[in-house]
């Protein structure tokens, strides 16, 4: 009989995937009895003793739907297992982002986490530079952010020499608001910033937003969430 495995057994893996240096990610529990364990301040909290956890564990389901999206997850977990038992770099790339899940300010963002890593369970391949790089950016997105650069993508690029730049319109009422979201994707190597452009022959000494690689591989991931995003 074939066995089932399931996130204690996970776990067990990532931690013998890291050497000494590295904090335990995971330790015991099924998809239902989850233990998270916080590597900043080394303070662990068990599934439903406090908000804090009920908060977690919601946002692993999330991760779990968007990770096993049209396919049975105890087939997924199968497969999650034998893709962090292949190499220590699978295994850690997995630990982060359990640990960018929990760290996470948006709930959403964490379908989107499940999403990039069901995308590479079939193939057994490593993420990309900018899938890492999206990442990361997610942990510190908010709905807002998610919503704006998505809104920003499909309505505000304008291609030119330099690439995509981000053109809003004249007299444009939520400036401020999508500022503040190109903001993020800059800081986060999203978007691009550039202070001085040459429009119709003159030198504009302004902030113009560009879009970066990784900014398309973040909305093909949004595209993607949309269709599960009804917590």
């Amino acid at each position: 009989m074939k066995k089932k495995y399931n996130l204690t057994d996970i776990g067990n893996v990532l931690t013998k995937a890291m050497d000494n240096s590295f904090v335990r990610i995971i330790q015991s529990g099924a998809i239902g009895v989850l233990g998270i364990v916080n590597p900043v301040t080394g303070i662990a909290a068990e599934v439903g003793k406090n908000i804090l956890s009920e908060y977690n564990t919601f946002k692993f389901s999330l991760l779990l739907k968007g990770f096993s999206t049209g396919l049975n997850v105890e087939s997924r977990l199968n497969e999650l297992y034998n893709y962090v038992n292949s190499s220590q770099e699978k295994a850690i790339n997995v630990a982060n982002l359990f640990r960018k899940t929990i760290n996470a300010e948006c709930p959403k963002v964490c379908v989107i986490y499940g999403l990039i890593l069901a995308n590479h369970m079939g193939s057994n391949t490593e993420f990309t530079q900018d899938e890492l790089i999206v990442c990361k950016a997610l942990e510190n997105a908010t709905e807002c952010d998610l919503k704006n650069l998505k809104e920003i993508m499909e309505k505000y690029l304008k291609s030119g020499p330099n690439g995509n730049r981000i053109v809003f319109p004249k007299g444009f009422a939520d400036l401020d608001k999508f500022t503040t979201t190109c903001d993020w994707g800059v800081y986060n190597r999203i978007f691009v910033s550039r202070t001085a452009e040459v429009e119709d022959g003159v030198l504009e000494l302004s902030t113009h937003y560009y879009e970066a690689k990784s900014a398309s591989v973040l909305m093909k991931y949004i595209k993607e969430a949309h269709q599960i995003w009804d917590y």
